[in-house]
């Protein structure tokens, strides 16, 4: 379901991908000024959030009209049926089908509804009108700079709505639903009492009179009274697992450190990558290869989509089957799911200091291997945090403070405000229109950058790890920060900066901020974090 609904997210969004540059800017240097945007799809339980590139090139003269007096009936809304989605009432043409390309409903003319065995082909219309939640996703109207207006929706706590017309460069959205040149894209955004913002959005192809048509559309739309919320699905909380007794470690084993989490393995055990440099892998086995220990940082931990599984057997009346929760000091996350089938042993370990960083740690047995149950007890009896794994405290009181080398920036900078981050910037350096949280100076020869990423995560997902080679510095209104300076790694030439800063104790609200180019200097980097200030940055 969360691939489903994040394809749906990219199909209503990636027109946005689609507003063409103007002639004479590189498009390379488009890609490296892309801009992430965090934002969440629906309120569905099972998945990490899912992270939207939205890369807007300067677009085309802007509309700049009055909302106009709509007639009594437009042709394609003459014969308009009502419809129901995500807590909005809304009319559609009679000749509009429901279609379902991701799993998730959507209305157009003529769709292609293929065969239930034949999956290669994705139902598409030239033009449709689609429903979603949003969380934190400008309308891409308003990126562009064309005007945003004030709606009247009965029930609603706001709602606003622009538009924009696609380049049509090519690029696919889904399959063969694409946006072509002079494709029309309204979008209407409704607060609802809750607080959620859902998302109407309407795609015209070929239309005469695509805006009043929209705004006919928005008319059209009030608060569903007996929605009753966002289906969810159940989930068995790890509390309520059956608990897996870890055991003792054996006295000939040894004990290591990977990250900040301790381990322990036969002293027998062959590592396969270098132990004296360990990545973000780690693996072990033992001499005759038929069972291995296989460690991995992870941002992305299953233990929601694990948790969604046990409560399906549960609804079914079924076993919870072999999945467990474990006993872990100072951790939000620690279980494991057994699996056994063809003579094979395998053994999911998921394990996250509270707030802190996520771990897998798999034990996988070949056939052959024999018993391995003992093993897995002592593995998880040798599982815990180091002292410098806590919060990454230790570690990051270790860092040298940037502050000797913060440099006040000079006073021809020129204040600027992104979503209430306040810093100062070189004159030269400039947001062009369309652009959302990058600043740029290109010429012929040379080019120089700077891009800010903000970041509200769920509480399940892991916040992003500070560097452990930078420098710490904590900005007004930020908990904790990590510099860095260096080069590009493709080129090895042009400075490349970079910087992430926590906002709030847990990491999950934080913002980072990139800086580089062959004008790109380390005095500039120093000047520019010396002017940030994001008391004024809501992390509510």
């Amino acid at each position: 379901m969360r691939e489903q609904s994040d394809t749906l997210v990219k199909l209503i969004h990636d027109a946005a991908g689609q507003v063409g540059p103007l002639d004479g800017i590189d498009g390379e240097a488009m890609a490296r000024r892309a801009i992430r945007h965090e934002r969440t799809r629906r309120g569905v339980i099972g998945g990490a959030v899912a992270i939207v590139l939205v890369t807007l090139g300067t677009v085309g003269t802007a509309w700049f009209v009055e909302r106009p007096l709509l007639p009594a009936v437009l042709p394609w809304i003459s014969n308009s049926g009502e419809v129901r989605s995500d807590g909005l009432v809304l009319e559609v043409p009679d000749d509009y089908e429901e279609f379902n390309p991701t799993g998730d409903p959507m209305w157009g003319p003529d769709p292609v509804i293929p065969h239930e065995l034949d999956m290669e082909s994705l139902p598409s219309a030239e033009s449709w009108v689609a429903v979603e939640p949003v969380d934190g996703v400008p309308l891409v109207g308003r990126q562009v700079g064309n005007p945003v207006v004030d709606a009247e929706v009965p029930g609603a706590v706001a709602a606003k709505y622009s538009w924009y017309t696609a380049d049509g460069d090519g690029s696919p959205m889904a399959g063969d639903l694409t946006a072509d040149a002079g494709d029309f894209v309204g979008e209407l955004d409704v607060e609802l009492a809750d607080g959620t913002v859902v998302r109407v959005t309407m795609k015209l192809h070929e239309y005469a009179t695509p805006q009043a048509t929209f705004e006919r559309l928005v008319d059209t739309v009030r608060i569903d009274e007996e929605y009753e919320g966002p289906e969810t699905l159940p989930m068995i909380p790890q509390e309520d697992l059956p608990l897996l007794e870890a055991g003792e470690v054996p006295a000939s084993w040894r004990e290591a450190e990977f990250h900040g989490l301790e381990y322990a393995v036969p002293a027998d055990w062959g590592t396969g990558l270098s132990a004296e440099n360990v990545g973000e892998t780690q693996i072990l086995k033992r001499p005759d290869g038929k069972v291995e220990l296989r460690m991995e940082l992870t941002d992305h931990l299953m233990y929601v989509e694990n948790a969604q599984m046990a409560a399906e057997y549960a609804e079914l009346g079924e076993e919870l089957g072999d999945y467990y929760r474990l006993d872990l000091a100072g951790s939000d996350v620690a279980q494991v799911r057994i699996e056994r089938f063809d003579g094979e042993y395998q053994a999911y370990i998921e394990v996250r200091r509270a707030g802190g960083r996520g771990y897998m740690v798999n034990l996988f047995g070949r056939p052959g291997a024999g018993d391995l149950e003992d093993d897995l007890a002592a593995v998880l009896g040798g599982l815990g945090f180091t002292g410098a794994s806590k919060d990454g405290a230790t570690a990051y009181d270790d860092l040298d403070p940037a502050d000797p080398l913060l440099q006040d920036p000079p006073s021809d900078w020129e204040p600027v405000t992104f979503e209430g981050l306040d810093m100062r910037l070189p004159q030269e350096l400039k947001s062009d229109e369309g652009t959302w949280g990058i600043w740029n100076s290109d010429s012929p020869d040379s080019w120089e950058d700077l891009s800010i990423s903000l970041w509200d995560l769920e509480a399940y997902e892991q916040p992003f790890d500070l560097d452990e080679s930078g420098y710490r510095y904590e900005p007004p209104g930020t908990t904790r920060g990590v510099v860095t300076v260096g080069t590009d790694p493709e080129t090895g030439e042009s400075f490349l900066g970079h910087a992430t800063f926590w906002l709030t104790a847990d990491g999950r609200k934080s913002f980072e901020v990139s800086y580089e180019g062959s004008d790109a200097t380390e005095e500039r980097w120093w000047q520019i974090l010396a002017s940030l200030d994001a008391t004024e940055l809501d992390v509510s």
